[in-house]
């Protein structure tokens, strides 16, 4: 399963603040305002938990596991008051009775949550950072770039190493029962008590304060929705994908501001198995799409087959995804939208790529829709 790793600061005592995370079985991150990239980042990161993803907690150097998200009612992730996911600011007074959890006065900045028990528990004491790092370090990409921000996902290979580290190094704790942290059901029970149909999370509340016309105005705000389409299979050019994330590494190591990022990576599993087959490279442009942005998404490609896909372009899949495109970006696209490859050995099998799409987006009653404008690029035999 995929992992995710909250932040925890600020100047109140940040294991006390842990505790009464685990204790109550939920996570909620706080948004000091409602500037576009924090508030739609954040919103994107919430759109693609699923039940049964790893959940993890830092604070000073030490991550803090393990966790499970867990649905309670339909899904395991909600808005904490209906309509959460608009970008307007509210009072506390005119939400106070809609609330799924109180956060008193605070309650405003407190506008997603998502609900998990400890898998198996969560224990007391912490892991430091480089003991995590040195152990399976060729399985860490994104907890290497955790910076400036509230919460991260891990693919599944990251969380599996995450998870094996805790599960290694709190054996007696496990096996003695002891340092663990307390969890009680009150908070989850409570939750499940309201009509929760109300509060799933979905784009269209925020498209509809983020839109211009049929486009969207914040680059962030579109990776939103593609993520939670992409999650719920409305992309169909693209096809049904099982992992979704963004703002994903794309870089060797460097200084965390100058990385390169994928606005949207996902994965397809082998039927019944967690073995991924297929991985999908996504660029998006609010506005248009020109030369440029072929190139840049050719190189993500190149990234991912050599670091996913290992040399396999074959598993690769990539996509524009604008909201116009020039008349003749089919010449470029003739161009250089091709990779010639080798697989195997004895034979060699020569191979070719073209797996890009160039989908136009366009908003229109509380959501996005996609068409296929890819142009026609034949290889050569």
């Amino acid at each position: 399963m995929a992992g995710y790793v909250f932040a925890i600061g600020g100047d109140e005592d940040p294991i006390s603040m842990i505790r009464e995370c685990t204790e109550k079985g939920i996570y909620s991150t706080y948004l000091k305002g409602i500037a576009p990239l924090s508030f739609e980042g954040t919103l994107a990161d919430y759109m693609s938990m699923k039940p049964g993803d790893n959940i993890y907690f830092f604070c000073k150097r030490r991550y803090y596991g393990i966790g499970e998200l867990i649905s309670i009612g339909p899904d395991c992730k909600y808005c904490n008051y209906p309509r959460s996911s608009a970008r307007v600011n509210v009072q506390y007074e005119d939400i106070s009775n809609d609330l799924l959890v109180n956060f008193g006065s605070q309650s405003p900045h407190y506008r997603w949550l998502c609900t998990f028990k400890g898998a198996p528990y969560f224990f007391e004491e912490g892991i430091d950072t480089d003991e995590i790092l040195t152990y399976k370090p060729n399985t860490f990409k994104m907890l290497r770039a955790f910076w400036k921000v509230s919460f991260i996902k891990l693919s599944d290979e990251e969380n599996a190493s995450l998870k094996e580290i805790f599960l290694l190094r709190r054996q007696r704790e496990t096996a003695a029962q002891t340092g663990i942290f307390p969890e009680r059901n009150d908070v989850h029970n409570a939750i499940a008590a309201k009509v929760l149909d109300r509060y799933l999370i979905k784009p269209a509340d925020m498209l509809q304060t983020c839109t211009f016309g049929s486009r969207v105005k914040h680059e962030m705000a579109l990776e939103a929705a593609v993520v939670y389409d992409l999650c719920h299979n409305r992309v169909h050019a693209l096809g049904a994908w099982d992992y979704v994330s963004h703002q994903v590494i794309a870089s060797p190591f460097k200084p965390i501001d100058y990385m390169d990022k994928i606005d949207v990576l996902a994965m397809r599993y082998l039927p019944n198995t967690r073995i991924p087959c297929k991985y999908l490279v996504a660029e998006l442009k609010k506005d248009a799409a020109d030369n440029a942005t072929i190139d840049q998404v050719l190189k993500y490609v190149d990234w991912v087959c050599s670091e996913y896909a290992y040399g396999d372009y074959e598993a690769v899949e990539a996509c524009i995804i604008a909201a116009e495109y020039p008349e003749n970006i089919a010449v470029y696209y003739s161009e250089v939208v091709q990779r010639y490859y080798t697989l195997g050995s004895h034979p060699v099998r020569n191979k070719q790529w073209n797996s890009l799409k160039l989908l136009r987006y366009s908003y229109a009653a509380g959501e996005l829709s996609y068409v296929d404008v890819t142009p026609q690029n034949e290889m050569p035999d």
